[in-house]
């Protein structure tokens, strides 16, 4: 799969070539972006960053837009991602096709079909390219290597409000798809799925003062394993604003449904402070509570699953390029190896293992075209 990406870039370049000998460079646009970065991690591994350091991280995008008439546009994004040492490398190739999706607009209405960003929270359609972002990936206990894309249909609307608001409204249908490693009582498992039937909104209200962005969420989908079926829901609330040098942003997020039941709760505070022109300081803290269920139901309790803080340093490079450093602190029980929350059970009761600990750190160059 590695070999497939000069081909795909190949694929999109001859036809710019073929275009500017035709005149029609005016139709076809080309942009990419660049996020790679060298990893080490000190206990125990987290999202693919091993003890013994990776070169081998890294998301590559490729996205070519096509005009057709004034109201229309066709966009593909191909994109190369790799994951170091994550149990996750496996289950997602090297090159993929991210979108490919038809687009009309229609005075304050757009509309897009096929394979389409899916509007889910701040950092969504925009999670791989690192030259927004104040780390090299928007917080995954939100995100989750999950739901980047919808094959279906996206209708958005946009208006302004008096008094300098705008609203903005999106509607969604179709399927997506979930990835994941979980730990239990058996071990790590990698759990790919399917989500199906899946409708739900996005909706924003910008108001004028500090750039305040305040954002609400909601899906419901079904939820197919090999060996599981049921449905799930997604409540996502976000708020960012700006304030001079200081950006802040937060978002929670809660994921449940039946069949088997489920019920996981995550979010993220971030603040980035631009300190000069060209360099700023970015502090996250970040969490996951995960509910635990058992055949005697009086058993069932929320656990503080994940607790992560981190700290990055950004430069802007020359050319629109930026460098990161960046250090993370985790604790709890979700890493690259198997540390299962529950120790031991009966009937009655249940023990919960000791949390572990691990940091790892990140220096990283983004650069977009």
């Amino acid at each position: 799969m590695r070999s497939a990406l000069p081909r795909v870039v190949l694929a999109l370049a001859v036809p710019a070539a073929l275009s500017a000998q035709g005149g029609l460079t005016d139709r076809l646009e080309l942009h990419g972006s660049l996020n790679a970065a060298y990893g080490k991690a000190d206990t125990l591994g987290v999202f693919g960053v091993p003890q013994k350091g990776t070169s081998d991280y890294r998301v590559f995008t490729v996205q070519a837009r096509y005009t057709l008439g004034q109201k229309d546009v066709v966009v593909a994004q191909v994109f190369n991602r790799r994951l170091g040492a994550s149990p996750l490398a496996s289950a997602v190739p090297d090159v993929s096709m991210q979108w490919a999706f038809w687009q009309h607009r229609e005075g304050p209405f757009t509309a897009k079909l096929g394979r389409n960003p899916l509007p889910r929270g701040l950092y969504n359609e925009v999670r791989y390219i690192g030259t927004v972002q104040p780390f090299f990936r928007p917080p995954i206990e939100v995100q989750q290597e999950a739901f980047d894309a919808i094959d279906g249909a996206v209708l958005s609307y946009r208006a302004a409000l008096p008094f300098g608001a705008e609203l903005e409204q999106h509607g969604f249908f179709g399927g997506s798809e979930n990835r994941a490693i979980a730990n239990t009582t058996a071990g790590q498992q990698i759990r790919i799925a399917r989500t199906e039937n899946m409708f739900g909104y996005q909706s924003y209200l910008t108001l004028p003062v500090a750039g305040l962005r305040l954002g609400a969420y909601g899906a419901r989908y079904a939820f197919v394993q090999p060996t599981q079926r049921g449905y799930r829901s997604n409540l996502i609330y976000s708020a960012e604003a700006t304030v001079d040098r200081v950006k802040l942003a937060t978002e929670h997020s809660r994921i449940s449904g039946h069949g088997p039941s489920n019920d996981n709760r995550g979010g993220y505070y971030q603040a980035t402070v631009r300190l000069v022109d060209r360099f700023s300081v970015a502090g996250q803290h970040a969490y996951i509570n995960r509910k635990l269920y058992f055949a005697n139901a009086a058993m069932n309790s929320v656990i503080p699953e994940v607790r992560t803080n981190g700290l990055s340093g950004i430069l802007s490079l020359p050319a629109g390029s930026v460098l990161k450093v960046e250090h993370h602190w985790r604790r709890g029980w979700s890493f690259d190896a198997p540390t299962a929350p529950i120790a031991s059970q009966t009937a009655n009761s249940f023990t919960l293992s000791p949390k572990r600990d691990a940091r790892y750190f990140l220096i990283s160059v983004a650069s977009s075209f």
